[in-house]
């Protein structure tokens, strides 16, 4: 997997830029949909997954945990839920199967999804977006995310998606940035956004490429691929 995000134009990559991916317990999927919009300032609805996996054992052990990282709670994912004083509720008592809340991260320079998310809506909830965690970068195989993309140049991948939208320069961008205001951009090309899993592939230069299998799919591929084919459809091979 060679961890990297192109934007192609013409054949040829107008911008690439390095990305980090999900991890190997969260994968991230492979398909394909259109970009349709972007938020600067994102707050960050936390997959309820997540919020139990993860955020709830740190909030048993350290009841401060969510003020201290600013993340909200809400009585349930009700539009219009209450918001909800984290410290009147028994976390020792919370499990996933009564597992009701929302937690909300605030927009902000250490929000996760950092200060621009990229939305291509789809059933899987995968998008793309900025990240606090610059180091990540620097990793030579990076799959450290719970699924969603994070991206390495996400002003210039802005840039790029509103080009042909004159009140979004980059300057306008990092100003909304510096105002803390969220705002929601739709892109008015739509392009399509294809999320692809390759451990192999001739470039063009006819160089032959491979990559590590950090989801371990070239395993059972392998093992299909030797396999017969089921009888019957071995049988309608032999007619042609």
């Amino acid at each position: 997997m060679d961890f990297k995000l192109s934007v192609i134009e013409s054949g040829k990559a107008a911008l690439v830029m390095r990305v980090v991916v999900g991890r190997d317990y969260r994968r991230t999927p492979v398909f394909s949909e259109k970009m349709k919009y972007l938020v600067i300032n994102p707050s960050w609805n936390i997959p309820v997954k997540i919020a139990v996996e993860d955020i709830l054992p740190k909030v048993r052990r350290n009841p401060d945990y969510l003020q201290r990282r600013q993340i909200k709670v809400y009585e349930n994912w009700r539009r219009g839920a209450p918001e909800i004083n984290p410290q009147t509720v028994d976390w020792s008592q919370v499990r996933k199967g009564n597992f009701y809340f929302k937690f909300q991260k605030q927009p902000g320079p250490y929000n996760d999804l950092g200060r621009i998310k990229f939305m291509f809506p789809n059933k899987f909830a995968i998008y793309l977006h900025d990240t606090p965690a610059r180091k990540l970068f620097r990793q030579s195989t990076r799959g450290f995310s719970s699924g969603c993309i994070r991206v390495e140049k996400p002003i210039e991948l802005a840039q790029y998606l509103l080009q042909d939208n004159s009140q979004w320069t980059r300057a306008q961008i990092l100003k909304t940035i510096d105002d803390g205001e969220t705002k929601t951009v739709r892109v008015r090309q739509q392009i399509p956004v294809h999320l692809l899993y390759w451990t192999a592939w001739v470039d063009r230069q006819g160089t032959l490429h491979f990559r590590n299998d950090i989801y371990g799919r070239d395993a059972p591929l392998d093992r299909a691929l030797k396999e017969k084919p089921p009888r019957v459809l071995q049988s309608a091979l032999n007619k042609r």
